[in-house]
């Protein structure tokens, strides 16, 4: 009997201490990245896009993230474009105001995206608001104060109409109480004076652009990704050169994966941006020079041939990410910019509307040239 006393306590103590032990933990590695990218808005302001990317990996795979793009960080001005109220894509916002006995509807206004209309800021407006407003009766308009005709406004709201959850089709007779009913502005019978944003799924899912990140964080956690898996992804997928309705890689996110989501990365990754040259080799034409330089859209690969006296006789970009029709139109094969810098021999003035890409090329020449001079 005491045998088994024993036995039983060992046995017991032996279970405590697995239960009470943890599973060995892997490698775990913290990694931080700030990037900033400035530039200007498309209202021609200055502006100043912070990203922050942080976290933890174990053993390789990001386990921890904190992914956010702070503008005009460290000034009176700052805030993070993850706020609703931080950066108007997918958001709708709706004004009502008391103007004596009746109400008026300042605002209901659409900021997205559509096929037809690219980038739309759309605003709608009535004088008299009543429970017998109907959406025909308002007066709707883009950011340059051009009304829009009623199919295009009915297609637009749409979008903001399916976050009522139903089915329904919007039509010229739809109430505008159904609207505000979204924000808050409309209960039990009676509209509410106020203003208030909400989002709603535009192309794709996405919502606003803080809903955006979020679903690309939620992506890479879910799928046990690594930095450079990450670096792909963005260096890859979801380009700006990609249709807003065919990047749907991760559910939720239409953002368009440009330079600064890489660079952001590749600063996780090895601490510093890297430009310079990667490579030479002999061709039929001479000495062909092959340089990586910062791009709009990412890493843009120029090959720069000299000949045996020194002299530039053609370049050529082998990979690039540029937005189609702008940056993309200087990277093209022929382009009139590439034979400017040959022409010039690496001298060319920057190119507005595209200053980003045309500086890094303007960058490509003369990082080949004093690699020739060595």
């Amino acid at each position: 009997m005491k045998k088994i006393l024993i036995a039983l306590c060992l046995l017991l103590s032996l279970t405590a201490c697995s239960q009470g032990s943890e599973e060995p933990k892997g490698e775990v590695k913290e990694f931080s990245a700030e990037y900033e990218m400035v530039g200007t808005t498309s209202a021609g302001l200055p502006k100043n896009d912070t990203f922050i990317f942080e976290g933890e990996t174990t053993d390789g795979i990001i386990t921890k993230l904190n992914f956010d793009i702070i503008r005009n960080k460290g000034t009176d001005e700052e805030y993070s474009k993850k706020d609703l109220y931080g950066y108007e894509m997918n958001v709708s916002d709706a004004v009502v105001k008391k103007d004596g006995d009746k109400f008026v509807l300042e605002k209901l206004g659409m900021n997205g995206y559509t096929n037809e209309l690219g980038q739309y800021m759309i605003t709608a407006k009535c004088d008299d608001l009543t429970t017998d407003t109907t959406f025909k009766d308002l007066v709707i308009t883009n950011y340059t104060g051009e009304e829009l005709d009623m199919e295009t406004s009915l297609e637009v709201y749409q979008y903001l109409y399916n976050e009522l959850g139903t089915d329904a089709a919007l039509s010229e007779d739809t109430p505008v109480s159904d609207f505000l009913s979204l924000y808050g502005l409309y209960e039990d019978g009676e509209f509410k004076e106020g203003e208030n944003r909400v989002s709603f799924e535009g192309i794709n899912g996405g919502r606003s652009y803080g809903e955006q990140i979020d679903a690309i964080v939620d992506y890479i956690l879910a799928n046990n990704m690594t930095l450079e898996d990450v670096y792909e992804m963005f260096r890859t997928e979801n380009q700006q050169s990609t249709p807003i309705e065919d990047r749907d890689l991760i559910t939720g996110a239409t953002i368009s994966f440009v330079g600064d989501f890489q660079r952001m990365v590749y600063l996780a990754i090895n601490g510093e941006l890297f430009e310079g040259v990667t490579n030479t080799s002999e061709t039929d034409e001479g000495t062909q020079v092959e340089v990586v330089t910062q791009g709009y859209g990412g890493e843009i690969e120029t090959h720069v041939v000299f000949d045996d006296d020194g002299k530039i006789v053609s370049i050529s970009v082998r990979d690039s990410q540029e937005t189609p029709d702008v940056g993309g139109a200087l990277t093209a094969d022929g382009s009139d910019f590439l034979t400017a810098l040959v022409e010039g021999q690496g001298e060319a003035d920057a190119v507005s509307g595209a200053t980003v890409t045309s500086n890094a090329l303007i960058k490509a020449v003369e990082l080949a040239k004093e690699y020739m001079a060595q």
